[in-house]
Protein backbone atom coordinates (compact mmCIF):
# COMPACT_ATOMS: atom_id res chain seq x y z
CA UNK A 1 0.00 0.00 0.00
CA UNK A 2 1.64 3.03 -0.94
CA UNK A 3 0.96 6.31 1.35
CA UNK A 4 0.79 9.87 0.33
CA UNK A 5 2.82 12.65 2.30
CA UNK A 6 -0.26 13.54 3.64
CA UNK A 7 -1.39 9.76 4.79
CA UNK A 8 1.98 9.76 6.26
CA UNK A 9 1.79 12.90 8.28
CA UNK A 10 -1.51 12.00 9.76
CA UNK A 11 -0.57 8.45 10.88
CA UNK A 12 2.99 10.49 12.73
CA UNK A 13 0.17 12.94 14.38
CA UNK A 14 -1.60 10.12 15.20
CA UNK A 15 1.29 8.24 16.77
CA UNK A 16 2.34 10.89 18.66
CA UNK A 17 -0.82 11.73 20.22
CA UNK A 18 -1.33 7.77 21.26
CA UNK A 19 0.72 8.12 24.39
CA UNK A 20 -0.55 11.47 25.80
CA UNK A 21 -3.86 10.28 26.66
CA UNK A 22 -2.55 6.92 28.01
CA UNK A 23 -0.71 9.63 30.10
CA UNK A 24 -4.14 11.66 30.71
CA UNK A 25 -6.09 8.83 32.31
CA UNK A 26 -3.81 6.72 34.43
CA UNK A 27 -6.72 5.32 36.39
CA UNK A 28 -8.72 4.87 33.61
CA UNK A 29 -11.90 6.47 34.43
CA UNK A 30 -12.95 7.47 30.99
CA UNK A 31 -16.14 5.34 29.85
CA UNK A 32 -14.92 1.75 28.32
CA UNK A 33 -11.43 2.54 29.17
CA UNK A 34 -11.32 0.21 31.97
CA UNK A 35 -11.69 -2.54 28.56
CA UNK A 36 -9.24 -1.61 26.62
CA UNK A 37 -6.91 -0.04 28.98
CA UNK A 38 -4.92 1.86 26.67
CA UNK A 39 -3.00 -1.21 24.96
CA UNK A 40 -3.10 -1.00 21.12
CA UNK A 41 -2.69 -4.04 19.75
CA UNK A 42 -0.40 -4.27 16.95
CA UNK A 43 -0.93 -3.32 13.46
CA UNK A 44 -2.79 -6.14 11.15
CA UNK A 45 -0.30 -7.33 8.05
CA UNK A 46 -0.93 -6.73 4.51
CA UNK A 47 -1.73 -10.64 4.15
CA UNK A 48 -4.25 -10.53 6.86
CA UNK A 49 -5.92 -7.68 5.38
CA UNK A 50 -6.24 -8.84 2.09
CA UNK A 51 -7.29 -12.56 3.52
CA UNK A 52 -10.09 -10.90 5.29
CA UNK A 53 -11.30 -8.60 1.70
CA UNK A 54 -11.50 -11.72 -0.12
CA UNK A 55 -13.09 -13.17 2.07
CA UNK A 56 -15.86 -11.31 2.45
CA UNK A 57 -15.64 -9.95 -1.75
CA UNK A 58 -15.04 -6.34 -0.12
CA UNK A 59 -12.03 -4.00 -0.37
CA UNK A 60 -12.35 -1.87 3.12
CA UNK A 61 -11.89 2.45 2.72
CA UNK A 62 -8.72 3.46 2.11
CA UNK A 63 -8.64 5.91 5.62
CA UNK A 64 -9.54 2.54 7.49
CA UNK A 65 -7.16 0.26 5.98
CA UNK A 66 -4.43 2.53 6.78
CA UNK A 67 -5.49 2.46 10.28
CA UNK A 68 -4.94 -1.13 10.09
CA UNK A 69 -1.85 -1.46 8.35
CA UNK A 70 0.03 1.05 10.09
CA UNK A 71 -1.41 1.98 13.74
CA UNK A 72 -3.30 -1.10 14.83
CA UNK A 73 -5.26 -3.88 14.50
CA UNK A 74 -8.33 -2.18 16.76
CA UNK A 75 -7.76 -1.10 20.18
CA UNK A 76 -8.42 2.07 22.23
CA UNK A 77 -11.09 4.63 20.95
CA UNK A 78 -14.75 5.96 21.82
CA UNK A 79 -17.24 3.67 24.42
CA UNK A 80 -15.87 0.27 24.12
CA UNK A 81 -13.20 0.45 21.34
CA UNK A 82 -12.35 -0.58 18.22
CA UNK A 83 -12.74 -4.02 17.41
CA UNK A 84 -10.18 -6.08 15.58
CA UNK A 85 -10.83 -6.40 11.79
CA UNK A 86 -11.66 -10.57 12.70
CA UNK A 87 -13.10 -9.15 15.69
CA UNK A 88 -16.03 -7.01 13.50
CA UNK A 89 -19.17 -7.96 13.07
CA UNK A 90 -21.42 -8.20 9.81
CA UNK A 91 -25.16 -8.13 10.61
CA UNK A 92 -26.65 -7.29 7.14
CA UNK A 93 -25.25 -8.19 3.43
CA UNK A 94 -21.84 -6.24 2.99
CA UNK A 95 -21.85 -6.39 -0.39
CA UNK A 96 -24.70 -4.78 -1.35
CA UNK A 97 -24.68 -0.85 -1.40
CA UNK A 98 -26.19 0.98 1.91
CA UNK A 99 -29.66 1.63 2.13
CA UNK A 100 -28.79 4.55 4.49
CA UNK A 101 -29.70 7.99 2.79
CA UNK A 102 -27.38 11.03 4.70
CA UNK A 103 -29.71 12.48 7.01
CA UNK A 104 -32.08 9.51 7.47
CA UNK A 105 -35.50 10.55 8.96
CA UNK A 106 -38.11 8.38 10.78
CA UNK A 107 -40.14 8.70 7.49
CA UNK A 108 -37.69 7.06 5.93
CA UNK A 109 -37.13 4.25 8.43
CA UNK A 110 -40.55 3.42 8.51
CA UNK A 111 -40.88 3.55 4.39
CA UNK A 112 -37.86 1.27 4.67
CA UNK A 113 -39.46 -1.57 7.34
CA UNK A 114 -42.49 -1.26 5.22
CA UNK A 115 -41.17 -2.64 2.26
CA UNK A 116 -39.72 -5.68 3.45
CA UNK A 117 -41.43 -8.75 3.03
CA UNK A 118 -41.68 -11.71 5.22
CA UNK A 119 -38.83 -13.52 3.00
CA UNK A 120 -36.44 -9.93 3.75
CA UNK A 121 -33.71 -10.84 5.70
CA UNK A 122 -33.05 -8.90 9.11
CA UNK A 123 -30.64 -6.38 9.51
CA UNK A 124 -31.33 -5.29 6.11
CA UNK A 125 -30.26 -1.58 7.29
CA UNK A 126 -26.70 -2.43 7.79
CA UNK A 127 -26.49 -3.65 4.28
CA UNK A 128 -22.89 -2.52 2.92
CA UNK A 129 -21.77 -1.69 6.65
CA UNK A 130 -19.47 -3.19 8.73
CA UNK A 131 -19.53 -2.92 12.80
CA UNK A 132 -16.08 -1.43 14.20
CA UNK A 133 -17.31 -0.92 17.43
CA UNK A 134 -20.06 -1.16 20.17
CA UNK A 135 -21.84 2.17 22.29
CA UNK A 136 -23.63 -0.74 24.47
CA UNK A 137 -27.00 -2.07 24.35
CA UNK A 138 -27.89 -2.41 20.38
CA UNK A 139 -26.34 0.92 20.07
CA UNK A 140 -22.58 0.64 17.37
CA UNK A 141 -20.79 2.61 15.61
CA UNK A 142 -20.34 1.03 11.48
CA UNK A 143 -18.31 1.68 8.78
CA UNK A 144 -19.82 2.11 5.31
CA UNK A 145 -18.07 0.33 3.10
CA UNK A 146 -20.15 0.12 -0.36
CA UNK A 147 -22.12 2.78 -2.23
CA UNK A 148 -22.46 7.11 -2.03
CA UNK A 149 -21.42 7.16 1.36
CA UNK A 150 -17.94 4.45 1.36
CA UNK A 151 -15.71 5.11 4.31
CA UNK A 152 -18.32 7.12 6.60
CA UNK A 153 -19.02 6.21 9.74
CA UNK A 154 -22.79 6.08 11.01
CA UNK A 155 -24.45 5.34 14.54
CA UNK A 156 -27.04 2.57 14.07
CA UNK A 157 -29.71 0.75 16.12
CA UNK A 158 -29.63 -2.79 16.15
CA UNK A 159 -33.22 -2.70 16.61
CA UNK A 160 -33.75 -0.20 13.20
CA UNK A 161 -36.56 1.46 14.71
CA UNK A 162 -35.27 4.56 14.43
CA UNK A 163 -32.98 6.43 12.32
CA UNK A 164 -29.52 5.91 11.94
CA UNK A 165 -27.12 8.81 11.88
CA UNK A 166 -24.05 9.73 10.36
CA UNK A 167 -20.49 10.93 12.13
CA UNK A 168 -19.76 14.06 11.00
CA UNK A 169 -16.13 13.17 10.00
CA UNK A 170 -15.21 12.43 6.19
CA UNK A 171 -12.92 9.47 7.25
CA UNK A 172 -12.22 6.95 9.64
CA UNK A 173 -8.37 8.26 10.25
CA UNK A 174 -9.91 12.45 10.80
CA UNK A 175 -12.68 11.46 13.16
CA UNK A 176 -10.18 9.05 15.54
CA UNK A 177 -7.65 11.83 15.28
CA UNK A 178 -10.44 13.89 16.18
CA UNK A 179 -10.93 11.44 18.84
CA UNK A 180 -7.20 11.70 20.06
CA UNK A 181 -7.94 16.04 19.82
CA UNK A 182 -10.62 16.49 21.86
CA UNK A 183 -9.40 14.22 24.58
CA UNK A 184 -6.19 15.88 24.78
CA UNK A 185 -8.01 19.69 25.11
CA UNK A 186 -9.98 18.07 27.89
CA UNK A 187 -13.42 18.04 26.14
CA UNK A 188 -16.23 16.11 27.63
CA UNK A 189 -16.33 12.85 25.57
CA UNK A 190 -19.94 12.10 26.49
CA UNK A 191 -22.06 12.19 22.97
CA UNK A 192 -18.16 12.83 21.53
CA UNK A 193 -20.18 10.61 18.62
CA UNK A 194 -22.72 12.93 17.83
CA UNK A 195 -20.28 16.29 18.40
CA UNK A 196 -18.44 18.49 15.86
CA UNK A 197 -15.52 19.59 15.21
CA UNK A 198 -14.45 23.48 15.97
CA UNK A 199 -13.91 26.38 18.64
CA UNK A 200 -16.72 27.77 20.24
CA UNK A 201 -16.47 30.56 18.31
CA UNK A 202 -16.15 28.53 14.93
CA UNK A 203 -19.20 26.85 16.08
CA UNK A 204 -21.16 29.37 16.64
CA UNK A 205 -20.38 31.42 13.83
CA UNK A 206 -21.34 27.76 11.74
CA UNK A 207 -24.94 27.85 14.12
CA UNK A 208 -25.77 31.22 12.55
CA UNK A 209 -25.53 30.25 8.90
CA UNK A 210 -26.29 26.64 8.82
CA UNK A 211 -29.62 25.72 6.89
CA UNK A 212 -29.81 21.71 7.82
CA UNK A 213 -31.62 21.12 11.03
CA UNK A 214 -30.01 17.77 12.12
CA UNK A 215 -26.01 19.97 11.83
CA UNK A 216 -27.78 23.20 13.58
CA UNK A 217 -28.96 20.38 16.78
CA UNK A 218 -25.30 18.70 16.47
CA UNK A 219 -23.78 22.40 17.06
CA UNK A 220 -25.62 23.01 19.75
CA UNK A 221 -24.73 20.19 21.48
CA UNK A 222 -21.08 20.38 21.04
CA UNK A 223 -21.02 23.53 22.59
CA UNK A 224 -21.56 21.90 26.10
CA UNK A 225 -18.59 19.70 25.64
CA UNK A 226 -15.35 21.93 26.36
CA UNK A 227 -14.24 21.95 29.46
CA UNK A 228 -15.15 26.16 29.88
CA UNK A 229 -18.63 27.50 28.35
CA UNK A 230 -17.97 31.25 26.96
CA UNK A 231 -20.44 33.68 27.75
CA UNK A 232 -21.44 33.96 23.99
CA UNK A 233 -22.18 30.17 24.05
CA UNK A 234 -24.79 30.84 26.76
CA UNK A 235 -26.10 33.82 25.10
CA UNK A 236 -26.69 31.63 21.85
CA UNK A 237 -28.45 29.33 23.80
CA UNK A 238 -30.63 31.22 25.12
CA UNK A 239 -31.31 32.72 22.03
CA UNK A 240 -32.25 30.02 20.34
CA UNK A 241 -34.78 29.25 23.54
CA UNK A 242 -36.30 32.27 22.97
CA UNK A 243 -36.76 33.10 19.47
CA UNK A 244 -36.45 29.30 17.46
CA UNK A 245 -39.50 27.57 16.17
CA UNK A 246 -38.02 24.31 15.66
CA UNK A 247 -39.29 22.20 18.67
CA UNK A 248 -36.01 20.04 19.12
CA UNK A 249 -33.46 23.24 18.19
CA UNK A 250 -35.30 25.18 21.54
CA UNK A 251 -35.27 21.45 23.28
CA UNK A 252 -31.58 21.05 22.62
CA UNK A 253 -30.87 24.48 23.78
CA UNK A 254 -32.96 24.51 27.02
CA UNK A 255 -30.98 21.17 28.08
CA UNK A 256 -27.65 22.71 28.00
CA UNK A 257 -28.94 25.74 30.13
CA UNK A 258 -30.58 23.68 32.14
CA UNK A 259 -27.29 21.39 32.61
CA UNK A 260 -25.39 24.52 33.48
CA UNK A 261 -27.56 25.98 35.97
CA UNK A 262 -27.29 29.06 33.66
CA UNK A 263 -29.53 31.68 35.40
CA UNK A 264 -32.32 32.12 33.01
CA UNK A 265 -33.14 28.35 32.84
CA UNK A 266 -35.69 29.03 35.18
CA UNK A 267 -37.42 31.74 33.52
CA UNK A 268 -37.91 29.82 30.02
CA UNK A 269 -38.81 26.84 31.87
CA UNK A 270 -41.78 29.27 33.13
CA UNK A 271 -41.96 30.48 29.68
CA UNK A 272 -42.76 27.00 28.21
CA UNK A 273 -44.60 25.52 30.98
CA UNK A 274 -47.11 28.15 30.15
CA UNK A 275 -47.70 27.67 26.42
CA UNK A 276 -49.85 25.13 25.31
CA UNK A 277 -47.71 24.08 22.41
CA UNK A 278 -44.75 21.58 21.73
CA UNK A 279 -42.97 23.84 23.95
CA UNK A 280 -44.67 23.00 26.97
CA UNK A 281 -44.01 19.10 26.64
CA UNK A 282 -40.55 20.09 26.59
CA UNK A 283 -41.05 21.64 29.84
CA UNK A 284 -42.75 19.15 31.50
CA UNK A 285 -40.18 16.00 29.60
CA UNK A 286 -37.61 18.03 31.51
CA UNK A 287 -39.49 19.13 35.10
CA UNK A 288 -37.59 16.08 36.98
CA UNK A 289 -34.20 16.96 35.77
CA UNK A 290 -34.80 20.67 36.30
CA UNK A 291 -35.60 19.99 39.76
CA UNK A 292 -32.80 17.57 40.50
CA UNK A 293 -30.47 20.54 38.86
CA UNK A 294 -32.25 23.00 41.31
CA UNK A 295 -33.55 24.62 38.22
CA UNK A 296 -36.75 24.98 39.39
CA UNK A 297 -39.18 23.79 42.49
CA UNK A 298 -41.14 21.15 41.18
CA UNK A 299 -43.90 20.98 44.14
CA UNK A 300 -44.80 24.35 42.12
CA UNK A 301 -45.56 22.88 39.12
CA UNK A 302 -47.74 19.92 40.41
CA UNK A 303 -51.17 21.89 40.85
CA UNK A 304 -50.96 22.62 37.26
CA UNK A 305 -49.81 19.50 35.79
CA UNK A 306 -52.63 17.65 37.26
CA UNK A 307 -55.15 19.58 35.48
CA UNK A 308 -53.70 19.68 32.10
CA UNK A 309 -52.39 16.15 32.20
CA UNK A 310 -55.55 14.52 30.24
CA UNK A 311 -54.02 16.90 27.19
CA UNK A 312 -50.66 15.50 26.90
CA UNK A 313 -49.67 12.44 24.66
CA UNK A 314 -48.45 9.65 25.93
CA UNK A 315 -44.96 10.17 25.93
CA UNK A 316 -45.70 13.32 27.89
CA UNK A 317 -48.26 11.94 30.33
CA UNK A 318 -45.18 9.48 31.25
CA UNK A 319 -43.00 12.43 32.16
CA UNK A 320 -45.14 13.93 34.19
CA UNK A 321 -46.46 10.43 35.95
CA UNK A 322 -42.78 10.05 36.83
CA UNK A 323 -42.05 14.31 38.16
CA UNK A 324 -45.35 13.60 40.54
CA UNK A 325 -43.45 10.35 41.52
CA UNK A 326 -40.56 12.71 42.85
CA UNK A 327 -42.78 14.36 45.37
CA UNK A 328 -45.11 14.29 48.21
CA UNK A 329 -48.12 13.65 45.72
CA UNK A 330 -47.23 10.42 44.77
CA UNK A 331 -49.84 8.66 46.05
CA UNK A 332 -53.24 6.47 44.84
CA UNK A 333 -55.31 8.90 45.51
CA UNK A 334 -53.06 11.29 43.19
CA UNK A 335 -53.51 9.48 39.80
CA UNK A 336 -57.16 7.93 40.74
CA UNK A 337 -59.09 10.60 39.81
CA UNK A 338 -57.29 11.36 36.43
CA UNK A 339 -58.82 7.53 35.44
CA UNK A 340 -62.07 9.23 34.66
CA UNK A 341 -60.65 11.90 32.35
CA UNK A 342 -58.12 9.83 31.14
CA UNK A 343 -60.20 6.57 29.24
CA UNK A 344 -57.99 5.81 26.28
CA UNK A 345 -55.09 3.52 26.63
CA UNK A 346 -53.03 6.05 28.33
CA UNK A 347 -54.86 4.67 31.42
CA UNK A 348 -52.27 2.17 31.44
CA UNK A 349 -49.34 4.73 32.21
CA UNK A 350 -51.69 6.05 35.31
CA UNK A 351 -51.95 2.37 36.45
CA UNK A 352 -48.66 1.53 36.73
CA UNK A 353 -48.10 4.95 38.71
CA UNK A 354 -50.72 3.64 41.73
CA UNK A 355 -49.56 0.28 41.56
CA UNK A 356 -46.05 1.55 42.10
CA UNK A 357 -47.39 4.28 44.95
CA UNK A 358 -46.18 3.66 48.45
CA UNK A 359 -49.86 3.73 49.73
CA UNK A 360 -50.76 0.91 46.91
CA UNK A 361 -53.18 -1.48 48.34
CA UNK A 362 -54.70 -3.79 46.26
CA UNK A 363 -57.89 -4.25 47.86
CA UNK A 364 -59.02 -0.75 47.07
CA UNK A 365 -60.73 -1.68 43.49
CA UNK A 366 -57.29 -2.12 41.72
CA UNK A 367 -57.78 -5.09 40.48
CA UNK A 368 -61.60 -4.31 38.68
CA UNK A 369 -59.45 -1.52 36.90
CA UNK A 370 -57.04 -3.53 35.20
CA UNK A 371 -59.60 -6.64 34.29
CA UNK A 372 -60.66 -4.60 31.29
CA UNK A 373 -57.63 -4.29 29.49
CA UNK A 374 -57.66 -8.48 29.36
CA UNK A 375 -60.62 -7.54 26.61
CA UNK A 376 -58.12 -5.71 24.24
CA UNK A 377 -57.20 -6.65 20.51
CA UNK A 378 -53.74 -4.91 21.21
CA UNK A 379 -51.29 -7.69 22.65
CA UNK A 380 -49.55 -4.65 24.27
CA UNK A 381 -52.50 -3.66 26.35
CA UNK A 382 -52.90 -7.10 27.31
CA UNK A 383 -49.22 -7.90 28.42
CA UNK A 384 -49.14 -4.34 30.48
CA UNK A 385 -52.33 -5.81 32.62
CA UNK A 386 -50.66 -8.78 33.08
CA UNK A 387 -47.91 -6.97 34.26
CA UNK A 388 -49.89 -4.72 36.67
CA UNK A 389 -51.26 -7.62 38.23
CA UNK A 390 -48.27 -9.81 38.51
CA UNK A 391 -48.12 -10.92 42.25
CA UNK A 392 -51.61 -10.05 43.15
CA UNK A 393 -53.20 -13.09 44.45
CA UNK A 394 -56.65 -12.84 43.03
CA UNK A 395 -58.90 -16.05 41.51
CA UNK A 396 -60.19 -13.91 38.66
CA UNK A 397 -56.52 -13.58 36.98
CA UNK A 398 -55.19 -16.75 35.58
CA UNK A 399 -57.81 -17.98 33.74
CA UNK A 400 -57.41 -14.43 32.17
CA UNK A 401 -53.43 -14.64 31.72
CA UNK A 402 -54.23 -18.17 30.30
CA UNK A 403 -56.21 -16.86 27.70
CA UNK A 404 -54.47 -14.64 26.42
CA UNK A 405 -51.62 -16.59 26.07
CA UNK A 406 -53.75 -18.81 23.97
CA UNK A 407 -54.66 -15.81 21.97
CA UNK A 408 -51.08 -13.95 21.91
CA UNK A 409 -48.27 -17.02 22.03
CA UNK A 410 -45.65 -14.61 22.46
CA UNK A 411 -46.91 -13.95 26.01
CA UNK A 412 -46.31 -17.21 27.16
CA UNK A 413 -42.81 -16.97 29.06
CA UNK A 414 -44.92 -14.07 30.42
CA UNK A 415 -47.65 -16.07 31.42
CA UNK A 416 -45.16 -18.73 33.19
CA UNK A 417 -43.59 -15.78 34.79
CA UNK A 418 -46.90 -14.55 36.30
CA UNK A 419 -47.55 -17.82 37.72
CA UNK A 420 -43.67 -18.44 39.49
CA UNK A 421 -43.76 -14.99 40.92
CA UNK A 422 -47.50 -14.74 41.99
CA UNK A 423 -48.24 -18.40 43.15
CA UNK A 424 -45.48 -20.04 43.84
CA UNK A 425 -45.61 -22.63 40.41
CA UNK A 426 -45.18 -23.39 36.57
CA UNK A 427 -49.11 -23.14 34.72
Amino acid sequence: MQLTNEEQVQIARIKEKIPRIAALDPECKLFGSEGWKYQWPKPASEAEIASWEKKHSVTLPREYRIFLRYIANGGPAHAYGLESLGGTDIYGDITKESPVPLYMTQQDVDVLNAGRTEDDEEYSFFDGALTILTLGCTYDICLVVTGQYRGRLMLTDGDEDYPFDFIYDKNFLNWYERWLDDFIAGMSMKGFDRSLPGTQIQLREWFLTEKIPDLRRSILFSLCRFPQIEPETFALWEHVCRTENDKELCEEAFIRLRQKKVSCAADIFRLYFAMSDELRDIAIKDLRFACRDSVVNIEDYIHSLLIIMPELDDDTLSSAVFAIRETEYNKYDTFLPLLERITDDRQQTLLWAMSKAPDFNESRGFVELVLPLFASSKMENVRKAILLLIEVKDNRIPPLVDEAATRFPELTILRENYYLRTWGHKP
